[in-house]
């Protein structure tokens, strides 16, 4: 919210502050305060009118004018087209200083001297989009009375300061001036101005019929004014809009938005004789279209507030109006809207069109109803004085007009206890007088509070604590330390996931965080570890598409970070994230702890020694050996059980932990690599959840054998659909009691249907091992694996 401090000072008394006060008060009693700027840095500008325009004699789009800055007449050469006698214009002197150090010198423009400057409201730093647009390609010129020689920026009214709120979602309240104005006043405990005019009896009695069919419409006002004169808006009224960050238009385009700026209150205006007499706001037939002001076809959904003259649509409710009845500037008679939505309609609407702005924003996050006549009233006062508009007698209106104030009762003993202070009833009192809620006393310790409806922040008796708090002043409460008897300590869990992250960043790999909500398409992607029967979770009223869903998996965002780092030139890539991951089933929710690791391309290198390590399938699966090792884990590799879109046919497997399979490794998938501009990625995403928890067991010591160990290789012919891991399972089994260690050192294919593996095994004990004792063992190995397998010794 822009709060320019001459309209705020219009609204509450100021008197006497000093701009750091104000600043300094509002930043600890009201709200965070983002910045605070001038609205025009630029120095040394004057009102002058031009008395004489003639032609360049060497340029063809240059002009060469005499202007009257009230002291003396200069001459300046102009290159705006819209330059011409007679205009009172903004003059930048020599010496002044424009917006990006821009200095005014003495020159000679193709052989013309020229002293000084005519300038357009870009060159004094403001942004085109809130220029009007017949001063968008020119200088600038009043179309009132200015006098000759002033200060420029005072006749614009634009010799002020603008200070921007960092609003908080539950501060609907101060997306008004008003609003701000109510905050600042019970901060500064100065009184508020009210807003003095006094509306013209008319003799119009035409009206607007208005009806509500729809739940998402609380308050429906209509009131017709007629004659108006559409012409530009006053430079008061222009001025405070720029500082609002709204362009100036027209003065009934302006005179809403000026209203939405003051009241909180979005309005919006209609064509009488394209309108009709009548007005229906009801939700929207599924498919039904309406062609908004932007020239778009709005496609609708039966959630969608319509406003209808019975039969048609005219205006999507909350969010933009249509073009069939938008204002022209031919219009004479218009009819103004002003309305309550409910606030989770309208954001639903406007976040599916992408049609937010300042009037859906202050629908979403609530409009008071009881300030909607007040506002209404205000707009029609503006209309007779700055349009010429004769206003109906009678306003229109269907809904509710007035909200009860909501009544809490609160104790002085709560108070004071969740503050920390000793307050006396009557500071209280007085506290909550200053935000204009009215009290009732119960008691000597008791009270209640009732909160209007501006203020649909206060619910509950904490809110009214908060607001005593800050009110009170937060540097002013008591320093205490909180008493507890807790001892804090890591959780198993907390233990363990901080071991991970230590160990893979210890092995060169760097973490990233990325957001849980994803796009469908990329929870669509790496489903390998999605469990049967189970769903995704949505939000209802995600920010985008982009952010709608609950993740299912993390390698969707891991390989975002790596498209990032490609598409920079950063190839060189180990990457991991720890995080959850979100299902539903049976209507129950649940969240899973899951580990994503990705390598690509070189993973280590040393120029001095000669060395490129680079990343493949047995790099990542030694990364995970040595990262279960410190779970005292092991882990078998199976082929995938379905293949994967994302993941290479030949290159991976499922990883497999006591017998039970936690997830997958592999290279991705040439096509998928080749879409998404990446080569050489190798990926894993595993469940923690089954270890995560887990207490380490204390180390228990082994003896170590003083008997040689003795190695034994063989090599077996199996079919080509056995896996080396299913071989070392059944010889473990048959020899456990003497077989320390198990590696696979040959795999190659004899024909189509059989391959040979050549496995070393490492026999110890604790007793003397002797040929007979070692042959008879592989002999049951042999046997077993035949039996199993149909396994034979290579000859």
């Amino acid at each position: 919210m822009r709060v320019k401090l001459e309209w705020l000072s219009e609204l509450v008394d100021l008197s006497n502050l000093s701009l750091k006060e104000i600043i300094d008060t509002i930043s600890l009693n009201c709200i965070e305060i983002e910045s605070v700027e001038a609205l025009c840095e630029a120095t040394n500008l004057v009102t002058g009118k031009v008395i004489e325009k003639e032609s360049h004699p060497d340029s063809d789009h240059l002009s060469v004018c005499m202007v009257d800055v009230g002291s003396e007449t200069l001459q300046i050469v102009c290159g705006a087209p819209n330059v011409a006698k007679d205009q009172t214009v903004i003059v930048a002197l020599v010496g002044a200083v424009l917006p990006g150090d821009f200095k005014i010198k003495k020159s000679k423009i193709r052989g013309i001297e020229s002293s000084g400057m005519i300038c357009s409201l870009q060159e004094l730093g403001f942004e085109k989009k809130y220029v009007q647009e017949k001063y968008q390609e020119g200088i600038y010129y009043f179309t009132e009375d200015t006098p000759i020689g002033v200060n420029a920026l005072s006749a614009l009214k634009i010799d002020d300061v603008v200070i921007e709120l960092g609003l908080t979602p539950n501060r609907s309240d101060l997306l008004s001036m008003i609003g701000v104005a109510n905050d600042v006043s019970a901060a500064f405990k100065r009184p508020l101005k009210e807003l003095t005019y006094t509306l013209k009896k008319s003799d119009v009695n035409e009206t607007v019929d208005v009806e509500i069919k729809t739940k998402d419409c609380t308050t429906y006002y209509a009131v017709v004014a007629k004659d108006v004169v559409i012409k530009d808006s006053p430079q008061w009224l222009a001025s405070r809009l720029i500082a609002f960050g709204v362009r100036p238009i027209n003065n009934v385009v302006d005179i809403t938005n000026y209203i939405m700026a003051l009241f909180g209150q979005p309005l919006h205006a209609f064509d009488y004789k394209k309108l009709g007499n009548k007005i229906l706001v009801r939700n929207a037939l599924k498919g039904e279209v309406l062609k908004t002001l932007d020239l778009e076809d709005r496609v609708l959904e039966e959630s969608d507030v319509l406003i209808t003259d019975g039969k048609k649509a005219v205006a999507l409710g909350g969010v933009m109006g249509g073009l069939d009845s938008s204002i022209s500037n031919t219009t004479k008679d218009i009819v103004i809207e002003a309305a309550v939505f409910n606030p989770a309609s309208i954001r639903k609407t406007s976040t599916r069109l992408n049609l937010r702005s300042e009037a859906s924003i202050r629908f979403e996050k609530g409009v008071d109803v009881n300030r909607t006549l007040k506002a209404l009233d205000y707009t029609c006062y503006l209309l007779e004085t700055l349009a010429d508009a004769k206003i109906s007698k009678e306003y229109k209106v269907a809904g509710i007009t007035e909200i009860v104030d909501l009544p809490i009762s609160i104790t002085l003993d709560y108070i004071n206890k969740y503050l920390g202070l000793d307050l006396t009833i009557k500071e209280v009192v007085n506290i909550f007088k200053a935000l204009d809620f009215k009290t009732t006393l119960e008691s000597s310790n008791e009270l209640t509070v009732y909160v209007p409806n501006r203020r649909s922040d206060v619910t509950i008796k904490a809110d009214l604590v908060e607001e005593i708090g800050r009110l009170y002043g937060y540097d002013k409460l008591p320093n205490t330390l909180p008493i507890s008897n807790l001892t804090s300590t890591l959780s198993s869990k907390q233990k363990n996931i901080r071991k991970i992250k230590d160990v893979l960043v210890g092995l060169g790999l760097n973490e990233v965080i990325n957001y849980s909500l994803i796009s469908k398409e990329m929870n669509q992607m790496f489903t390998l570890n999605n469990k049967n029967n189970t769903s995704e979770l949505s939000l209802i009223m995600p920010l985008s598409e982009e952010h709608k869903y609950l993740r299912l998996n993390l390698l969707a965002g891991l390989i975002e970070n790596v498209k990032y780092n490609f598409a920079r030139d950063q190839k060189d890539l180990a990457l991991f994230e720890l995080g959850k991951t979100y299902y539903e089933k049976d209507d129950k929710t649940f969240e899973d702890t899951y580990l994503a690791i990705t390598i690509s391309n070189s993973f280590f290198s040393n120029a001095w020694q000669k060395t490129n390590v680079q990343a493949d399938f047995y790099l990542l699966k030694g990364i995970l050996e040595h990262l279960l090792s410190k779970f005292d884990l092991s882990f078998n590799l199976i082929p995938l059980e379905k293949s994967s879109n994302e993941l290479h046919p030949k290159r991976s497997a499922s990883i497999v932990v006591n017998e039970k399979k936690i997830g997958y490794m592999g290279a991705l998938h040439p096509e998928f690599s080749l879409k998404n501009d990446l080569n050489n990625v190798y990926v894993l995403e595993i469940n923690l959840e089954d270890f995560i928890e887990v207490k380490k067991a204390i180390a228990v010591y082994k003896p170590v054998t003083k008997i040689p160990s003795m190695e034994r290789d063989i090599a077996v012919v199996v079919c080509k659909d056995i896996s080396a891991g299913d071989l070392i399972k059944s010889i473990k089994q048959e020899a456990k009691d003497l077989i320390s260690s198990i590696d696979i050192f040959d795999v190659y294919e004899i024909n189509e249907t059989e391959k040979s593996i050549a496995i070393k095994m490492l026999f110890t004990s604790f007793e003397t091992l002797t040929d007979d004792i070692i042959n008879k063992k592989i002999s049951r190995i042999l046997k077993k694996l035949n039996e199993e397998y149909s396994a034979t010794l290579r000859s």
